[in-house]
């Protein structure tokens, strides 16, 4: 997956931007390939906002974004809030394929 990654403000680290690229690579276990995930990264006052916008190769792009007092809290909770939305994503694709047990 290729992964770009953007910061809006220039007082954000180099550690940060790796600490996104590992922590996002890993949400590719949940069994998608995806084509390539923006990341962006913004400070307004004392908050870090992060957003992430994962593109499939067919179909809509999961898109999270959080805000965080620490540019590492607001990398985990996006992380967490795409891994739900992929989990949901993943059942709602199941249970479409499934017949009611009465059809028989």
């Amino acid at each position: 997956m290729k992964i770009e990654v953007t910061f809006k403000s220039d007082s954000l680290s180099p550690a940060l931007r790796e600490y996104a690229e590992t922590r996002l690579a890993n949400v590719e276990r949940l069994g998608e390939e995806f084509r390539m995930s923006e990341i962006v990264f913004r400070a307004e006052r004392e908050e870090f906002i992060c957003e992430v916008i994962l593109h499939r190769h067919r179909g809509e792009p999961f898109i999270a974004q959080e805000r965080a007092r620490e540019g590492r809290a607001a990398v985990d909770g996006v992380a967490a809030k795409l891994e739900k939305q992929f989990i949901r994503f993943k059942q709602k694709r199941t249970q479409k394929n499934r017949r009611p047990k009465g059809d028989e």
